[in-house]
């Protein structure tokens, strides 16, 4: 049994969670990475993906739309821009959504590099969000 460690998500907001754990996944810019209470230090920048978390043996995930984690031997901070868990996402405005922002980028030709920028995340959001639930209902 791995020794727990603390984890504290944070978002601009607000203290999301802040508890010991066994293990946290999060998706990172060079791919998702694992935590066990003792990890080596390091920072980095987070995309947007599934945070998973293991907290007496029972696996949590939310949303994450990009943002921070510090790791350190003693636990993880992560700063991060949102966190939703999947009981606080609208599947159906989600995929409303992804669809609205698909469409849109069918006249990429048409648009600024900014307004793509800004559909593209939104789109990467949406898609998440659609993740994070359907994950969640299929491991339930």
């Amino acid at each position: 049994m791995s020794k727990s460690f603390l984890l504290r998500l944070l978002t601009p907001d607000s203290s999301i969670f802040e508890d010991d754990v066994e293990a946290v996944i999060v998706p990172g810019e060079k791919g998702e990475f694992g935590v066990l209470g003792g990890h080596t230090k390091f920072i980095t920048s987070l995309v947007p993906g599934i945070l998973r978390y293991v907290q007496a043996g029972q696996t949590r995930r939310l949303a994450i739309s990009g943002g921070f984690a510090e790791v350190y031997p003693e636990g993880v901070t992560v700063l991060a821009d949102t966190l939703e868990s999947s009981e606080e996402i609208d599947l159906e405005r989600s995929e409303i959504s992804r669809k609205e922002v698909l469409k849109a980028l069918e006249k990429k030709g048409e648009l600024d590099p900014q307004e793509i920028q800004h559909l593209e995340a939104r789109l990467a959001r949406a898609v998440n969000r659609i993740k994070a639930v359907k994950t969640a209902n299929s491991s339930a």
